[in-house]
């Protein structure tokens, strides 16, 4: 059994919160002693000089999706393990979307060679709601079945609140009084968005006990003198939020999640290192921010072998340079050096490793400039029209109304102030699809994007300034079976492929992070201002966020829970 000694490191201590001159000394995949007098023992088959540096408990991702971030489990592995993370909990409801429990067998067995440990949380809300068409479901057979599995550890996301509070028959309350009933051992994770006061105690009653959509103190506070155990995302650390968890002094009920990491992002800034650097940069102690991404994951998921440095406890370890940029200078995980500073990626395309069909999944025919017609009964003339508006101040697309003018059953969009914006069902050949409108200030003012990498129904959504365009990007992501792609005056100036299931690549996350840079430059060219652009377009079909969104059966009336169109 393996012997390594780390001597002269400054060593985190979880309970006493501060950092202790010392030594640790790994036993195979443990620790064996920590904290211990003196410099430890003579000899060992490894013996480290920390030389000051700063020993820590590897990071612990309690919330995300493998598939936000366009690559494969191994792959996602191999890049979060340079940024310290040795756990995730993900929930792959994105691929179940597209192929059902298939998908979610395909995602854990792609998973059980990686490094680090992926553990997978139950998709509980496939599809989102029922006014969307998807690949695939799930049903509470499924997830009874998936339970099984020994990486399956929570019950994942469950995101459709409104039907969680409106239908006492309906998928989501009958899945929780289940789970609250025979399974109350299983952790429930929850997307609670902007619920509060009796709704939210509604929401809590039922078994839901964390939420990640919490943005700013108010909606935190809220939360968490409910009960609710609060699951921090990037837009949600923000300097009030985190001077109110100083002041309040919330050491425990609180932790760091990166939820969604587009590769690009993945590529340059980080994981779940750069929320940790954010957090210190932003005014949380050291200490506590380490403890948001250590300890605090760890025990609201129920893993109680790691999270802290301990005996007994597995070593999995960071050795890092200083306590404000974190420069990682070695990993470990089970007791075993998985990086060391300056590794190389050397990173190659992988050999297909799932099914066939999964490459060949967009089933929708070439599309024309007639296919993005907003179409109309209403005589000719000035009519108010549905819009949907996407703020990026907020980050919500709220619902707008504008005269649009109509002529032979068309809306003419030209000169309107708003751009198209259409999903097509790409999975069943129903040729069923809904083209819309989208206020011009904060989005699209030239070009088209399209993409079948549309949370959480992937089908594909496409917006633009004119139906060429529109078809142009659209006739890509069908011809290369998926993907994301941008066109300006019918030429392709971005392209992403994304090959398995439309929505993710076996090819190196290098240049798959060019690609995606590719995508977001012409995002903000063409006149989309939001924060992380891939992202929130990628969004405007998620049937869960505030307010208004758009599917192939319509616009979707999130808090109503009800389909509108055009000029209804």
């Amino acid at each position: 059994m393996k012997r390594t000694l780390i001597r002269n490191a400054n060593v985190y201590n979880t309970w006493l919160r501060q950092f202790l001159p010392g030594w640790v000394l790994i036993e195979g995949e443990r620790i064996r002693y920590a904290f211990c007098e003196g410099t430890g023992p003579d000899t060992a088959d490894e013996i480290i000089d920390a030389k000051g540096c700063f020993c820590i408990p590897s990071l612990i991702d309690i919330h995300l999706h493998v598939e936000s971030s366009m690559i494969t489990p191994a792959t996602f592995s191999r890049e979060l393990l340079r940024r310290g993370v040795t756990t995730c909990v993900a929930e792959p409801h994105e691929i179940a979307n597209v192929f059902g429990m298939e998908g979610v067998r395909a995602f854990i067995k792609a998973g059980q060679d990686a490094e680090m440990d992926i553990l997978w949380g139950i998709p509980s809300s496939v599809p989102c709601t029922e006014f969307e068409t998807t690949g695939g479901r799930i049903e509470l057979e499924d997830a009874l079945e998936l339970l099984k599995e020994p990486s399956v550890h929570c019950l994942g996301e469950v995101m459709n609140a409104h039907s969680l509070l409106n239908e006492p028959e309906g998928k989501t309350r009958t899945w929780l009084n289940t789970f609250r009933r025979d399974l109350p051992q299983v952790v429930r994770e929850g997307h609670i968005a902007y619920y509060k006061d009796r709704e939210l105690c509604d929401i809590v009653w039922y078994g839901v006990d964390s939420d990640h959509t919490m943005l700013g103190v108010e909606w935190a506070r809220e939360r968490m003198k409910m009960g609710v155990f609060g699951e921090l995302q990037d837009k949600s650390l923000i300097p009030e939020t985190v001077e109110w968890l100083e002041k309040d002094d919330i050491w425990d009920h609180f932790c760091l999640v990166t939820d969604d990491t587009m590769p690009d992002l993945l590529c340059r800034r980080g994981h779940l290192d750069y929320l940790l650097r954010k957090a210190v940069r932003l005014g949380m102690k050291p200490e506590r921010a380490i403890r948001a991404v250590t300890w605090n994951p760890a025990q609201r998921m129920r893993l109680y072998d790691r999270g802290m440095i301990g005996p007994g406890m597995l070593a999995d370890l960071l050795l890092v340079e200083d306590l404000t940029d974190f420069n990682i200078l070695r990993v470990w995980k089970n007791g075993r050096t998985v990086y060391t500073a300056g590794d190389a990626r050397n990173e190659a395309a992988a050999e297909r490793q799932f099914p066939d069909h999964f490459y060949h999944s967009v089933h929708l025919a070439p599309l024309s400039e007639r296919d993005f017609a907003v179409r109309t009964d209403l005589p000719d003339g000035e009519h108010d029209a549905r819009v949907m508006v996407p703020d990026a101040a907020s980050g919500r697309v709220l619902e707008g109304f504008r005269s649009v003018r109509v002529k032979d059953g068309q809306a003419v969009v030209e000169g309107s102030g708003c751009a198209l914006i259409a999903v097509f069902d790409r999975y069943t050949g129903s040729g069923r699809r809904m083209v819309g409108l989208a206020d011009q200030k904060d989005f699209l003012k030239k070009g088209a994007v399209a993409c079948t990498y549309a949370h959480d129904h992937h089908d594909l959504l496409v917006a633009g300034c004119s139906p060429a365009d529109c078809a142009a990007a659209a006739n890509w992501v069908i011809a290369h079976q998926g993907g994301y792609c941008a066109v300006l005056d019918g030429q392709v100036v971005a392209s992403m492929e994304l090959e398995v299931g439309g929505i993710v690549t076996e090819r190196p996350i290098a240049e798959l992070a060019r690609d995606a840079d590719g995508i977001s430059k012409a995002l903000v060219d063409f006149g989309y201002h939001f924060p992380n652009p891939i992202m929130s377009f990628s969004v405007l079909g998620l049937t869960v966020s505030q307010a208004l969104r758009i599917t192939d059966k319509g616009y979707v009336d999130v808090r109503g829970g009800k389909l509108k169109g055009v000029f209804d």
